[in-house]
């Protein structure tokens, strides 16, 4: 994990993936690889409209293209190659990867139901451990501010980037109670001798406004 005592201060910025097909279907996607819907792009480009005054060093994504193509117009934009990480990847939900979200039969609460694993309760054939998930989310963060000494930006996925806000957040992780991560909202978090978070609007009314805290709704 990267040693806050001794570095300056440097900003994460998390974005989550825009607009997927799957999504734009209603779709639990996981793991499927689905590209950017037309409002996906456009959301990209918000992304690098808000990045645009920023220095960054790198740029990380998952390797799935919808991570990838979020990044592209900020990383075209800064000169910078997208980084993409297997590690990174979205939780995957077994059988309900490309079922609609809203016929879920048995499975009314997905991601309630996937954090129930740890005490027994998994009902959904195929889905990885949510604690292997965690784990695997948290060391692939440990390995990649090890490594950083200026600003970066990952694009991930929403269960991904609420593993990660609670961990640089020190928050206790409620698997029954998550930070509700939308594409709508970048978050700017500066890791020093104490960790903050703002939460920057993407398009809307609010395009590029700053929020005090991290904000969930």
């Amino acid at each position: 994990m990267l040693n806050t005592a001794q570095l300056s201060p440097i900003r994460l910025f998390l974005a989550r993936h825009g607009e997927s097909i799957a999504n734009q279907q209603k779709l639990i996607s996981g793991q499927l690889d689905t590209p950017l819907s037309v409002k996906g792009k456009q959301q990209a480009q918000w992304l690098r409209d808000v990045l645009k005054h920023n220095r960054l060093s790198a740029i990380y994504t998952s390797s799935l293209s919808r991570t990838v193509e979020t990044a592209k117009p900020t990383a075209d934009y800064h000169g910078l190659d997208i980084q993409s990480i297997d590690d990174l990847k979205e939780f995957h939900f077994g059988e309900l990867q490309g079922v609609p979200v809203n016929v879920k039969a048995n499975h009314r609460d997905s991601h309630r139901q996937v954090r129930a694993s740890d005490q027994g309760r998994m009902t959904i054939s195929g889905a990885e451990s949510y604690s292997a998930f965690e784990q695997r989310i948290t060391q692939c963060l440990d390995r990649l501010l090890s490594t950083v000494s200026s600003d970066i930006l990952i694009v991930g996925h929403r269960n991904t980037n609420e593993v990660i806000l609670a961990k640089l957040l020190s928050r206790t992780f409620d698997r029954h109670k998550t930070i509700n991560v939308k594409n709508k909202y970048l978050y700017e978090i500066e890791l020093g001798l104490k960790t903050t978070v703002n939460t920057i609007r993407l398009g809307g009314e609010h395009h590029g406004i700053k929020f005090s805290g991290l904000k969930d709704d």
